[in-house]
């Protein structure tokens, strides 16, 4: 199953953020969810509620963007890198985003990003069409 339709599903198929908020407008495919924590996401309805009701928004790793240019992405916020383990080609990026320390980001171990370094202030990025909302599951 490529996109899950629920949050409990979605716990199966790899890792994923995983961001609990209450939605605050709907706008045909999309939604705004108001993070518990801090800062507002736009994305994808897949399975959710009306306005005040509780979302759980899913978003893969992998699909976090380092560093985008301004007004690009939607989703935009600082992070602050809280622990770097490398992988080889890649390095998993655990960051505090939206009032949360367990966000994770896979990056590409690569030259761009030899300076990375924990208690770095990053840039970070998503858009709409890689970030979840589905049912809520506090």
């Amino acid at each position: 199953m490529k996109n899950p339709t629920m949050h409990f599903v979605a716990n199966f198929i790899g890792e994923n953020n995983r961001l609990l908020g209450t939605i605050t407008q709907i706008d045909g495919d999309s939604c705004k969810i108001d993070v518990d924590g801090g800062g507002e996401v736009i994305a994808n309805a897949i399975n959710i509620g009306g306005v005040g009701s509780r979302s759980t928004i899913s978003l893969r790793p992998e699909r976090v963007r380092i560093d985008p240019p301004a007004g690009t992405m939607p989703n935009m916020f600082d992070a602050t890198v809280k622990e770097l383990i490398y992988l080889g080609d890649h390095i998993r990026t655990r960051v505090a985003v939206c009032g949360h320390d367990d966000f994770v980001i896979k990056i590409p171990n690569s030259h761009d990003h030899a300076s990375l370094k924990e208690g770095n202030v990053i840039h970070i990025g998503w858009t709409v069409e890689d970030c979840r909302a589905l049912d809520a599951s506090d």
